[in-house]
């Protein structure tokens, strides 16, 4: 993990940790993501197995969307579920690098620890599959230091909560 990041957004400054390393020579491209940190009464968390490993909820703000609609639509395109949104636990950064498809991304990434209200339908994404994970057993799967970081981050939170 490097050290920290300080990014602007409007007017806020956003700090947090940056996984990962660069490959010199490389452009990468920023993309915003949000993500879902879900924990039940059991202390399981909710993640979604896909072809690339175990992933949290969540993924890609697109053009003109706000983080929470954001969230909130890929809640339900992965999970099927509505979501409530508790509170934003942190930012942090990853690089990615694609040499298959020559894609080279900082994944910037805003976290938020939520719940899950109603089911909607079936996940839209057909390769994304909702599973609940003890704590240990997700973050070991967790394909994204990233990921790791906000669960800890998110289960730390929920710990000291009365």
């Amino acid at each position: 993990m490097n050290i920290c990041a300080v990014f602007k957004s409007g007017n806020i400054n956003l700090v947090g940790p940056i996984f990962g390393n660069p490959d010199m020579g490389r452009n990468y491209i920023v993309q915003d993501c949000v993500y879902a940190v879900i924990l039940n009464d059991a202390g399981e968390v909710a993640v979604a197995r896909t072809p690339k490993g175990v992933v949290l909820i969540g993924g890609g703000v697109e053009r003109g969307e706000s983080e929470r609609d954001a969230l909130h639509r890929e809640a339900y395109e992965e999970s099927g579920y509505r979501i409530d949104i508790r509170n934003r636990l942190g930012i942090a950064s990853q690089y990615v690098s694609n040499f298959t498809k020559g894609r080279f991304r900082l994944k910037r990434g805003v976290f938020f620890l939520c719940e899950f209200t109603e089911r909607l339908g079936p996940p839209v994404e057909p390769d994304h599959e909702l599973i609940w994970l003890a704590y240990d057993d997700a973050h070991q799967k967790l394909i994204r230091p990233f990921h790791r970081w906000a669960l800890e981050v998110g289960f730390a939170g929920e710990q000291a909560s009365p």
